[in-house]
């Protein structure tokens, strides 16, 4: 993988497509050990909500989320980052939650691994097909 720097930032639709076993690439940049993982709180938000409505059961869903923060370290939201993404956001037609996760992944020198295809094109970014 070598479009994805040492430091990662995965997005809500990597750890689903790990958890869904949807996408090789995402069990292997899981797996595998090389990068140093990172996961936003709100991407633990959007993963639980996306697998409540599928009906997962809740001691699946605690197994799944505990998973997360083992292999990743967990990224708060701070006035900087808040700052910060309303001017990506607003440039880059981006939904609030994914400028935050986005300036998130700037701020701390990762790149954005996600499936969304809205962070197409944006820089740091490697996007799952």
């Amino acid at each position: 993988m070598k479009a994805i720097g040492e430091h990662v930032l995965l997005d809500s639709s990597v750890w689903l497509s790990y958890f869904l076993a949807e996408n090789d690439l995402s069990k292997e940049l899981i797996e595998e050990g090389k990068h140093l993982l990172m996961t936003s709180v709100l991407s633990i938000f959007e993963i639980k909500r996306k697998i409540l409505m599928k009906n997962v059961k809740e001691p699946k869903i605690e197994e799944f989320l505990k998973f997360i923060k083992t292999r990743s370290l967990l990224l708060g939201i701070d006035e900087k980052i808040c700052n910060s993404a309303v001017e990506l956001s607003i440039k880059h037609k981006l939904h609030t939650i994914d400028s935050l996760i986005y300036c998130s992944s700037l701020l701390n020198n990762a790149t954005l691994v996600t499936g969304d295809r809205h962070f197409e094109n944006l820089e740091n970014v490697f996007l799952l097909k």
